[in-house]
């Protein structure tokens, strides 16, 4: 609902409210009729309370996994927004001041990441040759057979919550027009986010050094035997953020030089602005327990012996006595906020004549307090340091690690939980470019437009939204290497793009009934070959940095999430597309985009991958040109027919996809072997009325 009041000339009111509804049900659902298979394997405790299903079984080798983790999600969101907007003009000034308020709120009920049946791998890790810390391993069907699996998991079986937020804000600027030729924007805003808070208060957080219990009322959590006394917080259980920090300057101008002529002009601007960004719903305070059943993984990596499947197998963690046993937790840093960014920029735009205009600029973007997530378990990295790995036969020996700093003021409860999933706001990036653009205006039956941009992004972090699967641009894992120093994953942004062209044209072909040429020809003539334009869209760009993976192993044993390869000489070098072909059977593959030589695994004394986390290798590149062919038929004076040829990806260019499987050290590294779509032609009939 709007409503616009003018209770002058010069002073003008707008009132708007408004919702905004979302209602989402997806997942899998199973069949009671496939009874509890996972228990029928002899997998023990493989169906939580007698779901039916197959939980899903992962190998490597031969057989890539069956079954289904069986993730439900139920989501009821709506966000409730309202503001108000006056505008007074006075003289040469043009104020605009309001307010604006946001509620927001989550209703979900989630099954977790590993689903309600979960999950269980098997890598042969355990029946190679090989020391159990290499990381290498044979075929995981045989560690199957023994019920011996590298990892299993299972998300949590139920759980509905509610979480609230608010966002207020408020600003004031005036439009002054200081000459006739200097306009000057000035403003301020002030904008609050309040913490999200569960509804009925069903949500716990930990203090990140003592292991505390954050609750909003300790009388209705039940803390079991590892954690200590409960501390009382606010309901949000982190800071919200007010005061100098909620301060945005919006600042500006244009100037058009009198010297000039009157056709050139120059902008620029500055501005402050914040978004808290979501974090997946997996991660939310009201997923720990004892609200929320316990989400668990285990994670077996090499460094010993599991317990066999067919003895406690997927047995569920946590008791009434202490919910927190072997759970996944989460937690967020008492100082998230929302992410700030500095954006400005100083263009230069010049007049050509009548119809053409030249824009030049520098464009620039500071981001702080970036969403990250992050893996407070990990353990510290000891090295020069040796000691024995348990249950290696022969002994063998690794690095040493020290427990993880937080939640070390509580020892038993650190070790009495299998994982922690972090979030905090400690994220960084910049970008710079040059941007120039050369507009031409609609004169002559053509106008067009071509853009160039030079540009470089530079990040600590992909953040939890990256894109995933087969595409231009996959990101590093979200979570640092080594959480003792996450300085060390500054790299190019997985979208980084050194060059980057865009250009369009369309073109009214002169032919025909009130054209240039054949503007006499008889009826049938123009019906078949006048009045026909021409439109073409080109795009293209440079490739991305790749992400470099080590699946395999953590040398470092300290339960890093985001492992990375070693970047010896060479390491970078391009083959471009070269045929790659199966060294047993002599099939083709691919292209060895990259040569895969100078990776290799971490050795145990270094621990950690010195490859950036983004490149140093860089992807294919993107070239694209759509045509567009049409023509309109009049019918009467207001209505008419348009046919219209499109030709998407016109001259089959095949343009490589990245993949993340193509870039983990191992066999197969560096191969792409998938494209975007090929050539589309489509043809359509349009009536305008």
């Amino acid at each position: 609902m709007d409503w616009s009041h003018s209770f002058s000339p010069t002073l003008l009111n707008d009132v708007r409210f408004g919702v905004n509804h979302i209602r989402l049900h997806n997942g899998t659902a199973f069949a009671t009729s496939v009874g509890n298979l996972g228990d029928q394997l002899g997998i023990g405790f493989g169906n939580p309370s007698g779901v039916p299903g197959l939980l899903s079984i992962g190998f490597n080798g031969i057989l890539s996994g069956i079954g289904s983790s069986g993730v439900q999600q139920k989501f009821q969101d709506a966000v409730i927004q309202a503001s108000d907007t006056v505008i007074l003009t006075h003289n040469r000034h043009v104020f605009h001041a309001g307010f604006e308020f946001w509620r927001d709120r989550v209703n979900t009920f989630y099954t977790g990441n590993n689903g309600a049946l979960g999950s269980i791998n098997f890598s042969g890790i355990f029946t190679s040759s090989a020391p159990a810390a290499s990381g290498t391993g044979g075929y995981g069907g045989a560690d199957f057979y023994l019920g011996q699996p590298i990892n299993y998991g299972r998300g949590v079986s139920g759980g509905e919550w509610g979480q609230r937020a608010s966002v207020f804000g408020a600003y004031i600027q005036d439009d002054w027009r200081a000459t006739s030729n200097l306009t000057l924007n000035l403003g301020v805003r002030y904008e609050a986010h309040t913490p999200w808070v569960e509804e009925h208060d069903h949500q716990v957080n930990f203090d990140l050094m003592t292991g505390q219990v954050l609750a909003p009322n300790c009388s209705i959590v039940n803390l079991g035997t590892a954690p200590t006394t409960c501390k009382q917080s606010s309901r949000g259980l982190y800071n919200g953020t007010y005061g100098g920090r909620a301060f945005q300057p919006r600042i500006g101008f244009a100037w058009t030089p009198a010297a000039l002529g009157g056709k050139t002009v120059v902008r620029s601007a500055f501005t402050v602005s914040s978004y808290m960004e979501g974090t997946g719903t997996n991660l939310r305070l009201a997923q720990n327990p004892p609200f929320t059943a316990a989400e668990t993984f285990v994670n077996y990596n090499g460094l010993a012996t599991p317990t066999t499947t067919t003895d406690e197998g997927l047995k569920p963690v946590g008791a009434p006595s202490d919910p927190f046993a072997g759970s996944l937790v989460r937690v967020w840093d008492p100082k998230v906020q929302p992410a700030l960014t500095q954006q400005w920029n100083l263009t230069i735009q010049q007049q050509f004549g009548n119809t053409g205009t030249l824009q030049v600029g520098y464009v620039g973007q500071h981001g702080t307090h970036l969403m990250v997530p992050m893996p407070y378990l990990q353990k510290q990295f000891l090295k020069g340091t040796s000691c024995l790995i348990p249950g290696s036969n022969p002994p063998a020996f690794q690095t040493c690690t020290a427990p993880s700093v937080f939640f070390s003021g509580n020892p038993t409860f650190q070790s009495d939980i299998s994982q922690i999933s972090g979030t905090a706001s400690v994220g960084e990036m910049k970008y710079n470019a040059l941007q120039a653009v050369f507009q031409k205006r609609y004169t002559s039956g053509l106008e067009y437009q071509v853009a160039y941009t030079f540009s470089k992004c530079m990040t600590d972090n992909s953040g939890y939204y990256g894109t995933w699967g087969s595409s231009q641009g996959v990101p590093a894992n979200p979570y640092y290497q080594n959480l003792y120093n996450p300085g060390a994953d500054y790299a190019p942004c997985y979208f980084d793009s050194k060059h980057i062209l865009s250009a369009y044209a369309v073109y009214d072909i002169p032919f025909g009934h009130g054209k240039k040429f054949g503007h006499d020809v008889n009826g049938v003539v123009n019906a078949v070959a006048g009045g026909w334009s021409i439109a073409s869209v080109i795009t293209g760009h440079t490739g991305f940095p790749l992400a470099l993976y080590n699946f395999t192993n953590d040398p470092s044993n300290t339960g890093s999430r985001g492992a990375r390869p070693d970047c010896g000489p060479g390491a970078g070098r391009v083959f471009g597309r070269k045929n790659a072909y199966d060294a047993s059977t002599g099939a083709y593959i691919g292209y060895q985009w990259f040569d895969p030589t100078p990776y290799t695994l971490p050795s145990n004394a270094e621990g950690f991958g010195n490859c950036p986390a983004q490149g140093p290798v860089r992807g294919p590149g993107y070239a694209d040109v759509d045509l567009s062919l049409q023509k309109n038929f009049p019918v009467t004076e207001r209505v008419k027919l348009q046919f219209r040829a499109d030709f998407l990806n016109a001259f089959n260019r095949v343009n490589l996809n990245t993949d993340c499987c193509t870039t983990a050290v191992g066999p197969g590294m560096g191969i792409l072997s998938s494209s975007q779509p090929p050539r589309n032609i489509q043809f359509a009939l349009k009536l305008y009325y």
